[in-house]
């Protein structure tokens, strides 16, 4: 079961987001979709992840925190930039998982 975060960003073009959730959780095949996840490494602040990996069930098993959906690479680099940028001008740093916890 993959675990999401209750406020997930989503990009711009991305539709249908049941939808995508539904498969994704099914382990079926989402094209072009790419996951932003908490990381697990501490080093990292976030993991961009084709959604299409997680059709193999240890690695879905394996899978952090979900916290963004986009439609594309490019979109989740632009994802990925907005919620850094959303929690810097919050916070004042870059502690994103306290942010979401408290959000």
């Amino acid at each position: 079961m993959l675990k999401w975060n209750d406020n997930c960003y989503i990009g711009k073009t991305v539709t249908d987001t049941e939808n995508i959730r539904r498969r994704l959780e099914e382990g079926k095949i989402v094209p072009e979709i790419y996951l932003l996840t908490l990381s697990d490494n501490p080093r990292n602040l976030m993991e961009i992840l084709p959604a299409v990996s997680l059709v193999q069930r240890s690695l879905a098993d394996l899978c952090p925190e979900i916290i963004g959906i986009a439609a594309g690479k490019e979109e989740a680099f632009q994802l990925t930039e907005d919620i850094v940028r959303e929690v810097y001008e919050e916070t004042g740093g870059v502690q994103i998982r306290e942010y979401l916890k408290n959000r």
